[in-house]
């Protein structure tokens, strides 16, 4: 191939991104084709080193390629999305393990619990006051041995504290679910509150759910209630291109 041309003025580095893309995109390089190397993209478009590594990085960051230490590059492989229905909070135990099952995989999760004090932005979700003191819990979800989603998860202490309870993953309502444990001391969840929002994944959370930097994430603010006061509130995190979420929503009878 020879060297790059394009729209007058376009930076070389966005003329190899927009060629190698095109090429993703139409199937020419297949799901876990290797890219070219560096030395063999200079070479072939006629280019420094400099661009070809920045349009690399350009590919990397929407998620079409990735990097694999002393092999290469390659075409990132996408699974087929997994619906995830997020009105499974009415079943008996973990809605996590209901929604795993009813795709036919299989559930697990790790979870660390530590107690910790609310900052000014848990507080507000909580309705309670800054420093006060919660239960977090972290997990990362795992289906059919593959991460799924990470969740992190804040109880306030004045709900929780000196129950059974208090640990979501010991005692003996262990692994049961939000819904099942805060009934289990009498505390009736009336509703769950959901807000979602797409964004780059942080570095921190990559790792964990096996996804290269630069992946699109779905981000979940999850709240329940029993009445007006807030018992659990989570952020959860699932990769964009391996789930959507799916909401069904009751609708009264119409009244005019």
């Amino acid at each position: 191939m020879g060297a790059l041309v394009g729209e007058l003025g376009r930076p070389a580095y966005l003329r190899l991104a927009d060629a190698l893309r095109a090429e993703i995109v139409s199937g020419d390089r297949a799901p876990g084709a290797r890219i070219p190397s560096i030395a063999e993209l200079c070479r072939d478009h006629g280019l420094s080193e400099q661009p070809v590594r920045q349009a690399l990085r350009v590919l990397t960051a929407e998620g079409l390629i990735e990097g694999r230490p002393g092999s290469g590059t390659y075409v990132r492989v996408r699974p087929v999305r997994a619906r995830m229905a997020r009105g499974r909070y009415q079943v008996t135990g973990s809605p996590f393990a209901a929604e795993s099952r009813a795709r036919g995989v299989d559930p697990s999760w790790a979870c660390d619990s530590q107690k910790t004090y609310a900052t000014a932005s848990l507080a507000l979700r909580l309705g309670i006051s800054e420093g006060d003191p919660v239960m977090q819990s972290q997990y990362l979800f795992r289906a059919d041995s593959e991460p799924a989603q990470l969740s992190t998860s804040w109880e306030p202490m004045a709900v929780v504290g000196g129950t059974a309870v208090v640990l979501p993953e010991m005692g003996p309502m262990a692994g049961l679910g939000v819904v099942a444990r805060m009934a289990g001391i009498g505390v009736t969840v009336t509703r769950v509150a959901e807000d979602v929002a797409a964004r780059p994944v942080l570095e921190i959370e990559a790792g964990p759910l096996g996804i290269p930097l630069g992946s699109t994430v779905l981000a979940i603010e999850r709240t329940h209630w029993a009445g007006e006061l807030a018992v659990e509130t989570a952020d959860i995190v699932l990769a964009a291109d391996r789930f959507r979420l799916s909401y069904e929503i009751d609708i009264p009878p119409y009244r005019p």
